[in-house]
């Protein structure tokens, strides 16, 4: 079986299996000196790849002469590895797919108690957990076939609508490397507004004229100054990322910070991890809703609240389920995901869309929660299988997916396209300027010598972008919506975002009903927005 085809999420899945990955699952107590021990072909040439589910990723070294089969038989024997498994892919990308031993299965409504017993004993699988009297996550046993080939076994059985293997991958995040009287509104003060292009573009920014065009930005300001209004602290914007610097003066204050949650080390303090440099959510969370402080930065909707959830790079169904499960129930009104998975072909599995659907239609109280995701930086089509390109998180249909336009109204060279784009975000882009957002502050120690944390030395950077960028700023452009109508349905939000959008780029790339696959409805228009909800529809 080194290729498989099985029904995953709305269509079919192909697998093969990875000629030089293996993945194990060490008893406590097994280090990675072990590992060399026990498989010394995989010692000289290759370190750990990387964690995914629980299993440690290893790279076979072709020339010790021992290839994948072999070596996964030797650590399959050892009394020191729990588990051993095949690393698969998904086209041609490399990024691996690691079986973690579970599956999903959803039984016919019709089938039997004994005929649901009997499918359980049939394959020697445990239950782990129980959704419903015929919907089970189960787990494969020694005296079971592997994960890939008891769904693929199931999936034939007529007592059997989905069985599906739980696969975790590599996640990315997608930047470019790189009763009276109410008081009177005033525009935020804060120093660095006039650097942040994305919100109102003069035309004249750093100094220079070159590489913006007046108005090439998301109306923002406009917006503020409309409403009156630069959001409310019972707008909450979860911000799934890498982790959260939340001493930073733009994302802290009295009751800034909502059921922050660590998903990688199971704790309520979404910190950077320095050394990996997770300088990423922090980003993102200050372009979203950074505080109107008078220093620094601002956000789109700087008096809405953050919920920061550190995710950690391993995307698996649990996964999935534990992120947009905690923000619906933890109350976030708006989710902003400025990531993806790293293989370019990437259906959702059955369980992953169920969860954002739940997230998105029976969050804030069954108003739905507003879901926000990157379509991602690779120029390449978000829903093209028969290119090997598919972005399941950027085509689910309940999503707001975001491409990028730059400083100078253009399509931005990077970003990713297709027909379920909603719009497009100012953001990075040749020949135009990046974005100014709050950045982790400090420095730390490495190797006997100091290192500073973020993109930038200080509490700011000029240097972030892509769609990563673009993505907090609608979702916290949604979280404005949200702050004027409170009771928006989240498929209103998303309607009304894409139908006040402002046309950019070339006018031949849109169609009769004025959807773009590079721009999605336009560059997204807080003000023409803003201006909709209250009956007055403005050009943009």
């Amino acid at each position: 079986m080194d290729e498989v085809t099985i029904e995953y999420g709305d269509g079919t899945l192909h697998m093969k299996k990875s000629a030089s990955l293996i993945a194990v699952k060490a008893k406590p107590g097994t280090g990675s000196e072990a590992l060399a021990r026990l498989a010394p072909q995989m010692a000289t040439s290759a370190d750990p790849v990387q964690q995914l589910g629980g299993f440690q990723v290893l790279r076979v070294d072709d020339a010790a002469g021992i290839g994948v089969e072999d070596s996964l038989d030797m650590l399959r024997a050892s009394e020191e590895i729990e588990v051993g498994t095949h690393v698969f892919e998904t086209s041609d990308d490399g990024v691996p797919f690691v079986p973690t031993g579970q599956l999903y299965v959803e039984c016919a409504p019709d089938a039997s108690d004994e005929a649901v017993q009997g499918l359980l004993d049939e394959h020697s699988l445990e239950i782990v957990e129980a959704r419903d009297d015929r919907t089970f996550i189960v787990q494969v046993t020694p005296q079971s076939a592997n994960p890939i080939k008891t769904a693929a076994a199931l999936q034939q059985s007529p007592f059997v609508e989905v069985a599906e293997p739980d696969l975790a991958t590599l996640g990315v995040v997608k930047e470019i490397a790189a009763g009276g009287q109410s008081p009177p509104f005033a525009l935020p003060a804060d120093e660095l507004l006039a650097e942040q292009w994305h919100l109102r573009n003069t035309g004249r920014h750093r100094n220079t004229r070159i590489g913006f065009v007046a108005g090439a930005d998301a109306r923002v300001a406009a917006a503020w100054e409309y409403a009156k209004s630069l959001g409310d602290t019972t707008v909450v914007v979860a911000v799934i990322d890498d982790g959260f610097d939340l001493k930073h003066p733009d994302l802290s204050g009295d009751g800034k910070i909502v059921a922050p949650v660590d998903f990688t080390r199971n704790s309520n303090e979404p910190l950077p991890d320095l050394l990996g440099e997770d300088w990423h959510g922090t980003a993102c969370a200050g372009v979203a809703v950074g505080n109107a402080d008078s220093k620094g930065i601002v956000g789109a909707a700087p008096h809405c609240r953050l919920m920061p959830v550190r995710w950690g790079r391993s995307l698996s169904d649990r996964e999935i389920e534990n992120w947009f499960g905690w923000v619906a129930q933890q109350g976030a009104w708006v989710v902003s995901c400025s990531w993806g998975a790293a293989a370019k072909n990437f259906p959702l599995s059955t369980r992953m869309r169920r969860a954002i659907t739940r997230c998105a239609r029976d969050g804030r109280a069954g108003l739905g929660c507003v879901i926000v995701f990157a379509a991602g930086n690779a120029n390449r089509n978000v829903n093209d299988p028969a290119a090997g390109t598919l972005d399941g998180f950027a085509i689910h249909p309940d999503v707001i997916a975001v491409a990028a336009c730059n400083s100078l109204d253009q399509r931005s060279n990077y970003s990713n396209f297709g027909e379920e784009i909603s719009v497009c975000a100012p953001s990075s882009g040749a020949p135009g300027w990046r974005i100014t957002t709050a950045d982790v502050m400090g420095r730390f120690l490495h190797g006997g010598v100091w290192h500073e944390a973020g993109y930038s030395p200080g509490a700011f950077t000029n240097e972030f972008g892509g769609t990563s960028s673009a993505c907090p700023l609608v979702a916290g452009i949604c979280a404005l919506l949200l702050t004027i109508q409170p009771q928006l349905k989240g498929t209103e939000v998303k309607a009304l975002i894409e139908r006040t959008a402002r046309s950019v780029g070339d006018p031949a790339t849109y169609d009769a009903n004025g959807h773009s696959p590079f721009h999605g409805y336009g560059c997204v228009n807080a003000q023409a927005a803003v201006q909709a909800l209250v009956g007055e529809d403005v050009q943009a």
